[in-house]
C-alpha cells in the first residue's frame, strides 16, 4: 500500500521552491526595512552582490528542474518560458528603459504567471532580468534586485492563474498599472537606504518597519512615482492589446497537462486502481492453486 495515498496527489514541490526564492531575494532588498539598524553601506552592497546573484541563479537551475519533473519530465513549459524570455530580452533590446518611463517587459512575466501559474512567473521574470541584462545593459549591484522585481512581476501574475482566461486578462490590466508603481518602490530600496539624510523621506537608522515604508514612500512619490506610473501604463497597454492571445496560448491544451497536475489525476488513479485489481487476482491465484493441488 505504500504511495497509494501519492497517486493523483500532486506535491507543488516548483511552488515552494519559487516561495522560498522570493523569500530569500525579499530578505536582502528588504533589509532596510526589517533591520535600519545594521542596514548594510554602499561597499556592502557591490560586495555582497555578486554573491547574492549567484545563489539567485542557483535558485533558478533548481525552480527549472523542479518544473521540469514536475511535468512528467517533459519540456513543454520550458519551452514556453524560454520562449517568453527571449521575447523579453528583444522588448528590451527595442525600449531601452529610461526613455520617460516607457517600458513593457514586465508585461511577459505578467502574463507568464496569469498562464502558467507561479514557478513559471518567478522563472520567466527574473531569467529575463538576469538574460537581458546580462546581453543589452552592464550588471552592476542593483541587478539581484532587478531580478527579485521582476519575479514578483510573475508571482503577482499567478494570482490570477485559475481565474477564467477573458476575466483574467481583463484583471490584469489594472494590475499592470499597479505592479508598475510597485516594482518603482521595491527598486527604489536599493540606493535609497545608502544615503540617509534628515528630511522626510529620507532614510534613518533605528526607525521601525512602518516608518521606513512609510518614508520609502514618499521617496518613491518624490523622485520615481511618475516614471512608474507611465511603465505601469505602457504594460498595461501591451497586456490589453496582446495579452488575450497570448493568455489563451499559455493555457492551450499543448501546455494544459504541463502546467495543471490536476488534469493527470483521473489517468494516474485509473491506472492505479488497474493495477490494484490485477495485484489482487494475481493474489488470489496463489491463495487457490495450493487448495485444489490437495483436492488431486
Amino acid at each position: 500500500m505504500k504511495g497509494w495515498s501519492a497517486v493523483g496527489t500532486p506535491r507543488p514541490w516548483s511552488a515552494l521552491v519559487a516561495l522560498a526564492w522570493l523569500a530569500g531575494g525579499l530578505l536582502w532588498v528588504g533589509w532596510p526595512v526589517w533591520d535600519s539598524v545594521g542596514v548594510p553601506s554602499r561597499e556592502q552592497v557591490r560586495l555582497e552582490a555578486p554573491w547574492v546573484l549567484a545563489a539567485q541563479t542557483t535558485g533558478l537551475v533548481l525552480l527549472a528542474a523542479t518544473v521540469w519533473r514536475e511535468g512528467s519530465r517533459q519540456s513543454q513549459q520550458l519551452t514556453a518560458v524560454v520562449g517568453l524570455v527571449a521575447a523579453d530580452c528583444f522588448l528590451r533590446a527595442v525600449l531601452t528603459p529610461g526613455a520617460g518611463g516607457v517600458e513593457v517587459v514586465h508585461a511577459l512575466p505578467l502574463l507568464a504567471g496569469a498562464g502558467l501559474g507561479l514557478a513559471a512567473g518567478v522563472l520567466t521574470g527574473a531569467s529575463a532580468a538576469l538574460v537581458s541584462t546580462m546581453l543589452f545593459a552592464t550588471p552592476a549591484e542593483t541587478l539581484p534586485a532587478q531580478c527579485l522585481v521582476w519575479a514578483v512581476v510573475g508571482a503577482l501574475g499567478a494570482a490570477l492563474r485559475w481565474v477564467p482566461t477573458l476575466a483574467a486578462w481583463l484583471a490584469m490590466i489594472p494590475l499592470a498599472v499597479g505592479v508598475g508603481i510597485v516594482s518603482g518602490a521595491l527598486l527604489n530600496l536599493i540606493g535609497w537606504a545608502q544615503d540617509a539624510g534628515t528630511t522626510t523621506d529620507h532614510f534613518a537608522p533605528g526607525l521601525p518597519p512602518g516608518e521606513v515604508l512609510a518614508r520609502l514612500w514618499s521617496y518613491t512619490v518624490e523622485t520615481s512615482l511618475a516614471y512608474d506610473t507611465i511603465r505601469g501604463l505602457t504594460t498595461a497597454l501591451l497586456v490589453a492589446t496582446l495579452g488575450l492571445p497570448v493568455l489563451r496560448a499559455l493555457r492551450g491544451p499543448a501546455l494544459r497537462g504541463a502546467t495543471t497536475p490536476r488534469s493527470r489525476t483521473g489517468e494516474d488513479l485509473a491506472a492505479a486502481v488497474r493495477r490494484r485489481e490485477d495485484s489482487s487476482a494475481i493474489a488470489r491465484l496463489w491463495a487457490t492453486a495450493p487448495a485444489e493441488q490437495e483436492k488431486e
